[in-house]
């Protein structure tokens, strides 16, 4: 009885509409446990754990068909649990349908196992955007202090790369003795974002010039020089100045320094006396600053959009602006176009505007049975090359038709290039992640 209810289901299955058959699973395997890290895989002793990995969230299953089981959602991967010898499983989804998934090779599930699958889910009609997308900095100075939302990063590099949620983040980039440089941006799902943070240098001098025997000049506790005259470089802000002889002070004052100033503090007699203050004692708070800040005017210019269907819409960072064409005003900067016509959109162009410099663009026309291929590897800024076309630098996410076979090479300066065949799979992304090593010399 239970073989015939077996073979009912799936016969069942089969006969589904086609707009239901929009799940698949692939890529079944057994997580090992390494004998180096035992505790790397994690395990059941009354079930076995099954990992579906998808972006998809509201999945049932129903183990050999007719028993509930635990789900726990995670970040891109849906753990099962499942009884001991389960042979198939009934996949649940308000929106994408049914599926009766049976376990490869005739085999059951065990407990006290760890096992994984890639479970694909969509709708063929609609375009697959991905949930997270790049975001490069470009940054100068190499050394900064890069804060993105509320993760702090010291980068020790000109460039470095960010695999961030499709939405608005912020962030901000620091170094001594320059202009710390803030703002946001808005990621979105169509293509990476390249960001050039110039961070502009300021140079602040300060000169203490005081009369008397040879003593020993301070600034921010830290002991500066024993001359009479001392010129060093300093941030915008306020400063603590003191003059000790010996372990007696003799002066102390914060002292304000603008960006950029060259301030000289002479110091005469009557300046100088004794204080109650020793080296050690901390630099005081520093008062509220009150500096007004003049808005800078906005640098960009004007831009002509072009759509190869005049019908298709075009969409600017997101956004629909027109049909057919657009012209308008951009700020200086990245911005990322492209055409939409029946729920199919083209490949993005990323276009820099420059100040006063005035361009036309021509939309690339929307495609069908597209996919995504993510491309990264180990090496920042590696080239990346598909069949013979050039497709910029890697982090990216390239958009192609997904009816064939592609060769993804990547190459750099200084290291062996590597190469691998990859098929896109249409409406959704395929994770393609490549080593480069080094030359030897």
């Amino acid at each position: 009885m239970k073989r015939w209810s077996l073979v009912f289901v799936l016969v069942l299955a089969q006969l589904l509409p086609l707009a239901a058959q929009q799940m698949s699973v692939e890529g079944f395997s057994r997580l090992k446990r390494p004998f180096w890290n035992p505790k790397s895989v994690t395990l059941d002793k009354g079930c076995a754990l099954m990992d579906f990995v998808t972006e998809e969230k509201g999945f049932e299953f129903l183990a050999n068909g007719n028993k509930a089981t635990e789900v726990e959602e995670g970040d891109g991967i849906i753990t099962v649990k499942m009884p001991h010898r389960t042979t198939w499983a009934a996949i649940q989804h308000p929106e994408f349908g049914h599926l009766a998934w049976k376990v490869p090779g005739g085999k059951h599930l065990k407990r006290n196992r760890h096992y994984r699958a890639y479970l694909f889910a969509g709708n063929p009609a609609q375009d697959y955007k991905p949930s997270s997308q790049w975001v490069v900095f470009h940054l100068s100075p190499a050394d900064v202090l890069l804060q993105v939302d509320s993760i702090i990063k010291p980068v020790r590099s000109d460039v470095v790369e960010y695999y961030l949620p499709v939405g608005t983040h912020s962030y901000r980039a620091e170094a001594p003795f320059y202009e710390v440089e803030e703002g946001s941006f808005n990621l979105s799902d169509s293509a990476r974002m390249d960001i050039a943070l110039n961070l502009q240098p300021f140079f602040s001098f300060l000169t203490v010039k005081f009369q008397g025997p040879e003593g020993d000049l301070y600034v921010d506790n830290n002991p500066v020089s024993k001359e009479e005259a001392t010129s060093m470089r300093l941030g915008e802000g306020y400063h603590r100045v003191a003059v000790f002889w010996g372990e007696r002070c003799f002066y102390d004052s914060l002292l304000f320094v603008a960006k950029a100033e060259k301030k000289v503090l002479e110091l005469t007699e009557k300046d100088m006396y004794p204080r109650d203050l020793r080296k050690t004692d901390p630099v005081p708070v520093n008062p509220p600053k009150s500096l007004e800040n003049g808005e800078q005017p906005l640098r960009g210019s004007v831009v002509k959009l072009f759509s190869a269907d005049p019908e298709a819409e075009i969409w600017l960072d997101r956004e629909c602006v027109g049909k057919g064409q657009w012209e308008g005003w951009l700020p200086q900067g990245f911005h990322m176009v492209s055409a939409l016509k029946d729920g199919v959109e083209s490949e993005p162009t990323s276009v820099w505007v420059e100040d006063d410099f005035p361009q036309e663009i021509t939309l690339k026309a929307s495609g069908i049975g597209v996919g995504l291929l993510n491309i990264h590897c180990n090496v920042s800024g590696a080239g990346i090359d598909i069949d013979g076309t050039d497709y910029g630098e890697a982090p990216r996410i390239v958009r192609l038709d997904a009816s064939r076979r592609y060769k993804v090479t990547l190459s750099k300066d200084g290291y062996k290039s590597t190469s691998r065949k990859v098929a896109p799979r249409g409406n959704h992304m395929v994770e393609v992640y490549m080593k480069l090593k080094k030359k030897r010399i």
